[in-house]
């Protein structure tokens, strides 16, 4: 049951790890997707439903001006149904996107002043790239039933777009007022006679859905009055929907009106078909601010690009070459992590602990008991180191008894060891202090303050000489046990430092050890990746390019943010070079492709990560003929390469190989080492607390362009409004 536990717990360490990478992931992917998106999305409408009142009539007064600026009146009487009404809103956008008579859709910036509501209290502002006029006092409210307002503002609509033709096109009330618009009028006064000119009504965004027929009009030289007739309207919807049917059949008229019947409560766009050259100047209403931001975006990016080629570009693959042994003499853990760093530190320090058993320094048991426990036992056990001499011996022990107080006749150090020695009664057992007590010892007998009860002085002294003869026999065993040692560490095949560690953290106590009781032996993982770490972190892995990738991360993040500011919140860039905003955004894949491969091996790094794929492909591809030749020469081949291969994920097909190769026997314990699925036994054995409880366990290693989609179909004026 503690095994599950353990488990489970290792599970849920790694899945809440890995789902923080992903989220991470998403969440930077989301926020450039959303950004990208951003660009190409028509600019967002705002929305509003009418809220207790309805618009009784709407009248837009246009004086058109020959360099394209429109002192724009708009009178509107609204029927508030509701108290506690302050007044209304209204929105005039900044950045309009609309459709020519050439069919071709473009954008334009606008720039909007003495912008007032006339006769009544009025505050500015913009929202969501849009200007705001919002009427009424917060401390009044209207009365219910109508209310007129009237607006005035100058919209400056720049120079001309258009090439080989002029054209006027206004979105006369704001599509989103959420209510009917009765009474609706549009009165144009032009700067020349547009008698003859061609005048078109849209209702939709695409200059599709046009209701000439629908909208009463006339013109006076350069004077267009045009009004939106409700009833021709009624009746032409009504036609279209009951057509083949009486229009005076009661059921085809009540599904009309409750389903089909579309009233005027969306802006109507005026459109005035004109020659080229009728409008004149016009002012450049676009900034610098975006150009400028991208600019920096390109410096970046080009920045960027310069470090890796510089820092993160790979030096020259090194061709594999067929390796038998491993390279550089290097251990299996070390093998294994220039083959995949990324792989857990349990599997690495498993690694070493099958390599020391290959060795021959410990021998692995699976003891087949009912908690199926793997024993490792220690085979070159070490003497144990004597203790100081000094530690062997007998302390001194004095029994003193008091004969009298002491008095203004002793001195202070005299006073002091009275004091000391009877504190808590008239006699003391003196163990500690004893230097101190022998210089006052004398004065305190003679003068019959004290009296000497026991001195074991002189029976320490005979047990002392007693003892030193037999300390020096146990020196003389102990010099012979450790020269035997030496003699069989010598024979032994060397062991490197991070087997050491692992050797070292496996017997701290014990020479007989049960690894699911093995309360510290955890420790050693961190040990190894710290090892694995300080060895390769300069050598395999190029430090300079690591911090590259670091700064490049940061240019990184430098750059989605000015690319979002560039677009949504300076936008000023003339649509002619939106380009450039496609560019900034693109920069953020350019950036991320080149920090993704910013980080590059060392030449010694593709060295010897060229031997160990080598040395990988070739226990891989290795054919029966080749091993058996190989284990002629050296017997121990198949347990000297095996840690390397669970070390390289490829132990089961080492494994098979060897099923009609005959190997030398080796005392290695009863562990099946020709099993792989013993080794996933063997990862679950260990001893392992949580995380929270062994992360501070770590003793290092000691010596290793903006729109308004709601203006499409043309607009200068789009916009809406609601009460507040």
């Amino acid at each position: 049951m503690n095994k599950i536990f353990n488990r489970l717990k290792r599970f849920l360490a790694n899945f809440v790890k890995y789902i923080f990478y992903l989220y991470l992931f998403i969440w930077i992917l989301g926020l450039v997707v959303v950004s990208v998106v951003s660009i190409f999305e028509d600019d967002e409408e705002i929305t509003s439903l009418a809220d207790g009142f309805t618009i009784s009539s709407y009248n837009v007064v246009l004086d058109v001006k020959e360099d394209n600026k429109i002192d724009v009146t708009e009178n509107i009487t609204v029927n508030f149904s509701e108290n506690y009404k302050h007044g209304i809103y209204k929105f005039t956008p900044l950045w309009l996107k609309y459709t020519g008579k050439d069919g071709k859709t473009i954008k334009r910036k606008a720039r909007i002043s003495n912008y007032q509501a006339v006769g009544d209290p009025y505050t500015l502002d913009t929202v969501k790239r849009k200007a705001r006029i919002k009427i009424g006092s917060a401390y009044e409210y209207v009365n219910v039933g109508d209310k007129n307002y009237v607006i005035k503002y100058t919209y400056d609509m720049g120079k001309d777009p258009f090439k080989n033709f002029d054209e006027l096109i206004f979105h006369a009330y704001g599509d989103y007022w959420g209510t009917e618009i009765k009474n609706a009028s549009i009165e144009v006064h032009m700067p020349k006679d547009i008698n003859g000119y061609k005048i078109n009504f849209f209702t939709d965004k695409y200059r599709k859905s046009n209701v000439n027929d629908v909208v009463d009009y006339k013109v006076f030289k350069n004077t267009l009055y045009a009004t939106f007739n409700e009833q021709k309207n009624y009746q032409k919807q009504l036609k279209d929907y009951c057509q083949g049917e009486k229009q005076e059949d009661d059921n085809c008229v009540s599904e009309f009106l409750r389903y089909y019947y579309k009233p005027l409560d969306k802006s109507l766009t005026v459109d005035i078909e004109l020659p080229d050259g009728y409008f004149v100047g016009g002012s450049w209403n676009y900034g610098f601010g975006s150009f400028f931001i991208s600019i920096v975006i390109f410096i970046l990016t080009i920045w960027t690009i310069y470090k890796w080629i510089k820092y993160g570009k790979n030096h020259p693959k090194e061709t594999q070459t067929v390796e038998f042994y491993p390279p550089d003499n290097l251990n299996a853990a070390e093998v294994g992590y220039v083959f995949n760093k990324w792989q857990p530190s349990k599997k690495f320090t498993i690694a070493l602990v099958i390599q020391l058993a290959s060795k021959g320094y410990i021998k692995i048991d699976d003891l087949k008991d009912k908690d199926n426990n793997i024993q490792i036992t220690n085979l070159i056990i070490k003497p144990k180191e004597l203790k100081d001499f000094d530690k062997t011996l007998p302390k001194r022990e004095i029994n003193v008894k008091k004969l009298k107080d002491a008095d203004k006749n002793l001195t202070k150090e005299e006073n002091t060891m009275m004091m000391y020695l009877f504190k808590n009664g008239d006699t003391k057992l003196l163990k500690t202090n004893i230097d101190k007590f022998l210089k006052v010892k004398d004065k305190l007998v003679n003068d019959g303050y004290i009296e000497i009860i026991s001195d074991n002085e002189e029976s320490r002294l005979i047990d002392i000489d007693d003892k030193k003869v037999q300390y020096d026999k146990e020196v003389e065993k102990y010099n012979k046990d450790m020269e035997n040692y030496t003699k069989e560490m010598s024979k032994m095949p060397s062991i490197s430092d991070m087997e050491k560690i692992v050797y070292d953290r496996l017997f701290e106590k014990e020479d007989v050890v049960i690894l699911s009781k093995h309360r510290t032996f955890y420790k050693a993982f961190s040990n190894v990746t710290s090892c694995l770490k300080d060895s390769f972190k300069h050598k395999v892995y190029d430090e300079q390019s690591a911090k590259q990738m670091i700064w490049a991360i940061i240019r990184g993040i430098i750059i989605l943010i000015l690319s979002i500011v560039s677009y949504r919140y300076v936008e000023d860039l003339d649509p002619k070079f939106n380009i450039l905003y496609y560019l900034s955004f693109m920069c953020n894949f350019i950036n991320l492709f080149f920090i993704l491969f910013m980080k590059r091996k060392t030449k010694y790094g593709e060295y010897i990560t060229a031997k160990i794929k080598g040395f990988r492909h070739f226990l891989i591809t290795a054919e029966k003929p080749r091993l058996e030749a190989i284990v002629t020469e050296n017997p121990k081949y198949f347990y000297n390469i095996l840690p390397y291969t669970y070390a390289l994920n490829i132990s089961k097909k080492w494994i098979k190989k060897f099923e009609n190769i005959p190997v030398s026997e080796m005392d290695m314990g009863t562990f099946n080492y020709g099993s792989d699925s013993a080794y996933y036994h063997f990862y679950d054995s260990v001893y392992y607390p949580s995380p929270s409880s062994s992360s501070n366990n770590s003793n290092g290693c000691s010596s290793c362009g903006g729109g308004c989609s709601s203006c499409g179909g043309g607009c200068s004026s789009c916009g809406g409004g609601g009460s507040w």
